[in-house]
């Protein structure tokens, strides 16, 4: 790994760990074992080190983005590997996810966040275009959003977790169940 690589993880953790706001460049820069100056040299600011720790996960979320009208055709056959897809990106990427969900609030006009935003705001208008009915939305909603907050908490280490491939099984059976019709939940 390259030292911007190593900035841009150590940041990714500590921004998620303890928070944007209560982060600094310092504290980075102490995590990777080099100097302010050095961070500063690759980053202009702890927003554009933000901006580029959260790139390559915003880029898969809209990557998703393009998958969403597969569903338009074959909803039945298309769902397994839309769900599949959506939980292995929230999980390769649960820190930006975490911040994401846990920060949105408190880094509104910041424009990584509001890239984010409107990435959710166009997979929710796809999903409630593609939902065969509003409690099949509602229940989806519930569970995708359960688990971007579930992987969030995975970054804690205050309490056990499962392991990530029985986390991961759960995660897809649970929200290919919510999914369905519900006709017969």
């Amino acid at each position: 790994m390259t030292t911007r690589d190593t900035i841009l993880q150590a940041a990714l953790e500590r921004f998620a760990r303890v928070g944007y706001l209560g982060s600094s460049i310092q504290q980075i820069a102490d995590d990777v074992g080099t100097s302010k100056s050095s961070v500063l040299y690759h980053f202009d600011s702890k927003e554009a080190l933000l901006e580029a720790a959260m790139a390559p996960t915003l880029d898969a979320m809209e990557s998703l983005i393009d998958a969403l009208p597969e569903l338009r055709h074959e909803h039945t056959a298309a769902a397994p590997s839309l769900v599949t897809r959506f939980v292995d990106t929230l999980m390769a990427h649960s820190a930006a996810i975490s911040i994401f969900i846990s920060q949105r609030g408190a880094l509104q006009g910041v424009p990584a966040i509001e890239r984010a935003n409107a990435i959710v705001d166009a997979i929710a208008r796809t999903l409630v275009l593609e939902a065969p009915t509003p409690r099949v939305l509602t229940r989806l909603s519930i569970g995708l959003a359960g688990v971007a907050f579930i992987l969030g908490d995975t970054l804690s280490t205050e309490h056990d977790h499962l392991d990530p491939h029985e986390m991961r099984a759960i995660f897809i059976e649970t929200l290919l169940e919510l999914s369905s019709t519900g006709e017969d939940a």
